[in-house]
């Protein structure tokens, strides 16, 4: 029998999951609750083997409830993170700092949750396709901007000009002087061994470069 414990502060969610699983002679729901806090101090008296938690949820969220988890030693339940979000940096978030176990996306079918419950329960890892690309892609990205050395303002700066922002537009964006951003400009056109707006706008798309 696998126990499996779901937060989510849309209703409507858990009522959908519950109607799955309850067909499911395999799997008994311990907890349900609309906020990780409560999801929290369920957990302490009706253990689980899996944990099925949305990520973007007022007050905690589904990254923090899992960072809070994993803060628990002794605590051997898995972590299925069930989310709208396919975000790369969200979910490199979830997957190295938050230790997810598992990562689907809510427009998943039934059968793949079912799959991911299973092999969590087991002991195994379950990432999408769909999450497993966008991981793969984010940390690429990532290893490119290191290789160019692109520090996080210039990479805002870079963002802007792709947006054919001026000098004092992208100043005023980020607080800071026009004379700074042109240096910022200087340092970039440099480290990308570009000369002007359009051959750094190509850089960036040819090298999927990213705020």
């Amino acid at each position: 029998m696998i126990k499996v414990a779901i937060v989510d502060d849309h209703q409507i969610v858990i009522d959908g999951l519950r109607l799955l699983l309850k067909s499911r002679k395999n799997i008994r729901i311990t907890a349900e609750a609309n906020s990780a806090e409560e999801m929290l101090r369920l957990l302490d008296a009706h253990p689980a083997d899996v944990l099925l938690t949305d990520i973007m949820m007022p007050g905690m969220t589904g990254y923090e409830l899992s960072l809070e988890i994993r803060k628990n030693k002794t605590s051997k339940i898995k972590i299925l993170a069930l989310s709208m979000s396919e975000d790369g940096a969200l979910i490199t978030k979830m997957i190295e700092e938050a230790r997810v176990d598992g990562y689907i996306p809510k427009a998943a079918g039934s059968q793949e949750l079912l799959k991911a419950i299973e092999l969590l329960a087991n002991g195994e890892k379950y990432f999408s396709e769909k999450i497993t690309a966008q991981y793969d892609a984010y940390k690429k990205m990532q290893s490119e901007n290191e290789t160019f050395n692109l520090t996080a303002r210039e990479l805002e700066i870079i963002n802007c000009i792709i947006q054919h922002l001026s000098n004092k537009a992208i100043a005023e964006k980020l607080f800071i002087s026009e004379r700074t951003v042109e240096t910022h400009r200087k340092n970039i056109y440099r480290k990308t061994n570009t000369k002007g707006e359009a051959a750094l706008i190509k850089f960036v798309k040819d090298h999927n470069i990213h705020s």
